[in-house]
């Protein structure tokens, strides 16, 4: 299992604040190639978990601007998003409801199933975090790049895994997994709390 720190402990990168994201660009991901296999893994992987485990809605915990909300149909679900410039073209052209919040510290709407696509490894502690969906969420469908390492990665990136070592982050906040598959680039992951 390989799980690489991308930072010095004890520090808090910038570019981990909500004042980072504020003046950002949107983030299209859903027309960009490179994100689309893993938007549309995803977006199938919580359909389908929604249904085999009754879950009445889906919250998508760093939405963007809302391209794989989007793909989501007959469930309740809404997202957040930390960058301004997503939440207006998600509502607006995307029709789907994101709001603005900060999904580790503030209070947000929790649903039955949380969505964590390419968010966690941007976060200073995405142990605690997990753990906190753990707490409302009962099942959770996430996304990662895997073939990042402590020597390749993205710049803004605070984490890396490998495939063991995502499933093991899953599994400390009490998931079971059900689902872990790589498309492209990145790896999806689906665990259900019992």
């Amino acid at each position: 299992m390989s799980e690489w720190r991308l930072f010095p402990e004890g520090t808090i990168p910038e570019y981990s604040t909500p004042e980072w994201y504020e003046g950002r660009d949107r983030a299209p991901h859903l027309e960009e190639g490179i994100h689309q296999g893993r938007l549309r893994l995803a977006s199938e992987m919580a359909t389908s978990a929604a249904n085999r485990h009754g879950c009445v809605s889906i919250v998508d915990l760093g939405a963007g601007d809302g391209g794989l909300l989007s793909t989501i149909g007959g469930i309740r679900a809404w997202g957040y998003d930390l960058q301004h410039s997503n939440v207006d073209p998600a509502r607006q052209e995307r029709g789907v409801d994101v709001r603005y919040g900060d999904v580790v510290t503030g209070d947000i709407e929790w649903g039955d199933l949380a969505v964590a696509t390419e968010m966690l490894e941007h976060l200073v502690d995405p142990h605690a975090f997990v753990r906190r969906i753990a707490e409302y969420s009962r099942v959770l469908v996430a996304s990662s790049p895997y073939t990042e390492t402590d020597e390749s990665h993205y710049a803004f990136h605070l984490w890396a895994w490998d495939m063991d070592g995502y499933r093991a982050l899953l599994e400390q906040a009490g998931y079971r997994v059900e689902r872990h598959e790589t498309v492209d680039l990145f790896q999806a992951i689906q665990g259900v709390r019992e």
